[in-house]
């Protein structure tokens, strides 16, 4: 049981100002190691002492009711000491951690980071996103920031040290869905002709099974199964590391069709690197290519050559990935079979409840993106069905 405190504090008397009347309080709060210091605040705007005297009593309760943790913990400290360890408890993916750790260190400690703890308002939230509007950051951006900052406060309430987050709701910015830009087939094939010749079977392979670039990059022979030309996808790679895939659902199976099989036999008889451990594409020496250098020096330069323009921040690999999802819509219009190539983690109610895919029409997905992309010259895609589940929900 917390032992109350009995103190009564002190208010001087009005101080004029350039900013009116003010009052100084004084009060006594419990340090980390349990002993008691006195603290010292200024009150603007109080009509008079006994006003102070109120917001005074206020200090003095909140004191005695708080562990000695939030009596003194600034965001800074919370975010050292608590939040950091948690990260590491729950195992988050090293990619995951990187970006908080840049949210935090680029947008929120610079502003916040000195603020106690339990002092943060709802208001000083609004202020400082006001702040980081103003400042011309996206809406995206934004509400990544309200959602990382809504974390740590779910962890501050969660741990006793305030009685509720100051994140609200309201703070979110509401968010413009643009419809992503694709390449169309054509161009498709005008990129991977473009690319040196050692890079043709890389390009051919995420233009055809719409992966990931850390997907793609962290596949070993182990994965690829030419017997049953299918390859599976189980984990991602990051900074030169192997991690987990983005999410559960990106574990997957991909059944590829005759042109990829074809080409990635031939890329497994050139390499020099073909132990089930060694990555299907690496380096002369057998490490992992590196996504910048790909993106900067292969496929901006192949994008260049060929006159396709490159908008910022969406002329990257993830193109591919975007247009091999229009290509199976196109083709087939399974929103589920799409769903599970892609290895995504959702899906519309609506898909997910009346739809479903069968094992024999898994294939047919990657001989739709070979048609759309190199047309006649594979067989016709598989006739694929949407199909209900056998009852339907209420």
């Amino acid at each position: 049981m917390t032992r109350q405190l009995f103190q009564r504090g002190s208010v001087s008397g009005p101080i004029e100002s350039r900013r009116g009347k003010i009052f100084k309080i004084r009060y006594r709060v419990r340090t980390l190691g349990g002993k008691w210091r006195h603290k010292a605040e200024t009150l603007y705007g109080m009509e008079g002492k006994k006003q102070a005297r109120g917001i005074l009593m206020q200090r003095i309760q909140a004191a005695s009711s708080q562990p000695p943790e939030a009596a003194e913990l600034t965001l800074q400290e919370f975010v050292d000491l608590y939040w950091m360890p948690y990260l590491k408890r729950k195992h988050v993916k090293p990619s995951t951690e990187f970006s908080y750790q840049n949210i935090l260190k680029v947008h929120i400690l610079p502003l916040l980071g000195k603020l106690q703890l339990t002092r943060i308002s709802p208001m000083q939230i609004e202020e400082f996103l006001r702040i980081r509007t103003l400042e011309g950051r996206s809406d995206k951006t934004v509400r990544n920031i309200v959602v990382m900052l809504g974390s740590v406060f779910t962890l501050a309430v969660e741990n006793d040290l305030i009685v509720k987050s100051p994140v609200r709701k309201r703070h979110k910015p509401a968010l413009t869905r643009e419809e992503k830009p694709v390449w169309s087939a054509a161009q498709v094939r005008t990129i991977i002709s473009a690319v040196p010749e050692k890079f043709k079977v890389l390009f051919t392979t995420i233009a055809l099974t719409g992966l990931r670039l850390g997907e793609l990059l962290a596949l070993q022979w182990k994965h690829i199964d030419f017997e049953n030309s299918k390859l599976k996808v189980e984990q991602s790679l990051w900074e030169g590391q192997i991690v987990s895939t983005k999410t559960r659902s990106s574990v997957r199976e991909i059944l590829f069709g005759e042109m990829l099989s074809r080409h990635l036999t031939d890329h497994l008889q050139g390499s020099c690197h073909i132990g089930p451990e060694d990555f299907v594409f690496s380096k002369e020496a057998g490490g992992p290519l590196h996504p910048d250098i790909l993106r900067r020096d292969v496929l901006y330069s192949a994008l260049d050559r060929s006159g396709i323009s490159r908008p910022t921040r969406v002329s990257g690999f993830h193109m591919f990935r975007h247009s091999a999802a229009t290509f199976l819509n196109q083709q087939t219009g399974n929103l589920k079979l799409a769903q599970k190539f892609l290895g995504h983690a959702d899906i519309s109610t609506t898909a997910n409840i009346y739809t479903h895919t069968s094992s024999e029409s898994d294939r047919g997905a990657s001989v739709a993106i070979e048609r759309a992309i190199f047309g006649d010259l594979f067989s016709v895609v598989p006739k694929i069905e949407n199909t209900n589940k056998d009852s339907d929900p209420e």
